[in-house]
């Protein structure tokens, strides 16, 4: 996962949501379940082109792949919860399939979800059909209580982290070379057990940049010349670049084990372009 910016209001959403939104208001009012018509359907291309066609959980590619989903952070319906009383609960992804066994939910659920956050454009994101409807579903965890309605969501803690939420990947999640991802902090924990971003066929996608992210920070540990650090560095840069699937990944592993900031990378590179002549590099890849 990486941080995102939410693209802005399509110009004729409200006018497009609005007979919806009103008939759900309606429902809630008179006491009934309310029916959710699909309309933010229509709205997908807005939040693809804002996320460049990748899950906004597991970065992987949705668009020219899969159809996606446009994603309800906070569910609208119903709410289930994951039993806590260990990770065995959170289940596993049984091998060459995308289902999942093992994953025990708490008894009963939540029969009304954040149904006033349905038609709203600061709760929707592209995700792909597996972390959407396999893994997360009606889940979104919270530290203390829930809200019960509009009036209380400020003083929500959500534990379930968003792209577009204000926050560095790099603090919630670690990412090994075997393209293995633990979370870091209760938000990185939560979100990787909800959306289970440690399956095995995400492991799978992930390894072949993993394990040469990690090779490149190994090698700057190591005695090279610049022209070799150089080339480390823009082949870091490249796999990083947001087009790329799970650059957050790559960003979070350059952090991590650098110290720096993801930005600070193009400044070295720039710096060390000036000191190297163009022909010092004839000679690379490292080890030639």
């Amino acid at each position: 996962m990486r941080k995102l910016e939410r693209p802005k209001v399509g110009q004729d959403f409200s006018a497009h949501v609005k007979a919806a939104k009103s008939a759900v208001e309606t429902a809630v009012k008179a006491g009934k379940s309310p029916e959710f018509a699909a309309v933010w359907g229509n709205f997908k291309e807005d939040f693809a082109k804002a996320q460049l066609g990748k899950c906004g959980f597991c970065e992987g590619q949705v668009l020219g792949l899969q159809f996606g989903d446009v994603e309800h952070f906070r569910p609208k319906a119903e709410i289930s919860e994951l039993d806590d009383s260990g990770l065995e609960s959170c289940g596993r992804e049984l091998p060459w399939t995308y289902r999942i066994a093992g994953r025990v939910l708490k008894s009963g659920q939540r029969a009304t979800g954040y149904w006033w956050l349905a038609y709203e454009w600061h709760n929707y994101l592209l995700s792909c059909e597996i972390c959407n409807r396999q893994w997360k579903g009606n889940l979104f965890p919270i530290a203390g209580d829930r809200a019960s309605g509009p009036d209380a969501l400020e003083r929500e803690q959500p534990l379930l982290l968003s792209p577009f939420d204000d926050f560095d990947p790099a603090e919630h999640f670690e990412f090994g070379r075997l393209g293995e991802v633990r979370g870091c902090t209760d938000r990185g924990r939560a979100t990787v057990q909800t959306c289970g971003l440690d399956r095995t066929s995400l492991r799978v996608a992930r390894y072949p940049t993993a394990r040469a992210v990690h090779e490149y920070m190994d090698a700057l540990a190591t005695d090279i010349s610049e022209p070799e650090v150089l080339w480390v560095l823009r082949g870091i840069q490249d796999a990083g670049i947001e087009q790329r699937p799970y650059c957050g990944m790559v960003r979070a592993i350059f952090c991590k084990r650098s110290g720096l900031e993801w930005e600070k990378l193009g400044s070295l590179i720039a710096a060390l372009s000036a000191r190297v002549p163009a022909r010092k590099m004839l000679s690379l890849p490292m080890g030639q």
